[in-house]
């Protein structure tokens, strides 16, 4: 019996013992590949702060990368050859909006190389691309309208690009319909900017509205302030220029109907603000005022946050409006963007 007890603890140490934890050593898949990921990304170069870290941005700078496939470990630099190719874009519109899909001018950016090298350790890389003062001054580059066209020709140390499988003769990139397996060795990189104003914010603050031509009916002081920051209007400025955001308001006229009303703030870098009208023939509008950096303490969320303060005039047809405005920034609104190219 006692013989029996010691084999029986004698297995349970051995059965104990070979479980324990050791490394695990998986193999590599068969073929080791690289690729882009997306094939239409949208990059916004957000200018200014964020709750992601902006310092490429600000430097005007993004990343292109490649990725590997088919392995756990990359053991290797890995070295992808590319072009930049502007003419697999002919052709090609936004299938959203209609609009042509342009090739980013020259003159517009920089490539820091003509490859991307996959570092050891890493299984992705990327080559730097350094936008200019030209594409900041194009209004185009405030929406989705340039991308950079790039397309893998040779790679080291990996085995394949993933460069789809064709069904028709003469494919052409972008075309989903041309391939029985989608390529990933393109693309078409869309980038835009937003300037370090361009925000959702959080907006209070006080009209007085007094009536013109003795019309005293209109006379009105109208004050915008809930008991918690956080529950304020909520507006969006957008960028015009770099230095430039549009404000749009709504004001009631005469006859109670709501009219639309856009005022530019011109922002310096400073943070001095001026004011006035987008529609000058239809309504006149000046003032001044400061963007300053966590200038609303202990604000929503219980954190400094910055802030826009306006003073400012409007003269309409039928009043004239004095207003001020505390506008505290609640989000950039920078979200991760894709689109599909159509053949127009």
């Amino acid at each position: 019996m006692k013989k029996n007890i010691y084999i029986t603890l004698l297995l349970l140490i051995t059965l104990f013992s070979s479980c324990e934890n050791g490394e695990w050593d998986f193999p590599d898949y068969e073929y080791q590949v690289v690729y882009f990921a997306y094939q239409y990304p949208v990059r916004t170069i957000t200018l200014g702060e964020d709750i992601f870290d902006t310092t490429l941005d600000n430097e005007g700078k993004c990343m292109i990368m490649a990725t590997l496939g088919g392995l756990y470990e990359n053991e290797s630099n890995v070295t992808v050859d590319f072009q930049v190719d502007n003419s697999m874009v002919d052709g090609f519109v936004f299938e959203d909006s209609g609009e042509p899909v342009l090739a980013l001018p020259s003159t517009h950016y920089s490539l820091a190389d003509d490859q991307i090298v996959i570092p050891n350790g890493e299984i992705a890389g990327g080559v730097e691309v350094q936008l200019t003062d030209a594409f900041f001054a194009d209004p185009k580059s405030l929406g989705r309208n340039y991308v950079i066209p790039l397309r893998m020709t040779n790679a080291s140390v990996v085995d394949t690009i993933l460069s789809g499988e064709p069904q028709v003769p003469n494919p052409r990139k972008g075309v989903a319909t041309d391939w029985a397996i989608q390529p990933k060795d393109f693309i078409f990189y869309a980038v835009k900017y937003i300037n370090p104003y361009e925000a959702f914010y959080l907006r209070r603050g006080e009209d007085v509205i007094v009536g013109k031509n003795g019309n005293t009916d209109l006379n009105e002081t109208i004050t915008r302030q809930e008991q918690y920051v956080k529950d304020d209007e909520v507006v969006k400025l957008t960028s015009t220029s770099r230095q430039q955001i549009r404000f749009p308001l709504s004001l009631q006229d005469s006859g109670g109907v709501d009219r639309n009303i856009v005022l530019l703030v011109d922002i310096d870098d400073e943070g001095n603000a001026t004011v006035s009208s987008s529609e000058p023939g239809e309504y006149t509008a000046t003032g001044t005022g400061s963007f300053i950096k966590d200038g609303e303490k202990n604000s929503w969320g219980s954190q400094d946050r910055d802030a826009l303060y306006l003073n400012y005039e409007l003269d309409l047809d039928d009043v004239r409006v004095t207003s001020t405005d505390t506008l505290v920034v609640r989000n950039r609104g920078v979200t991760i963007e894709t689109f599909t190219p159509i053949l127009e």
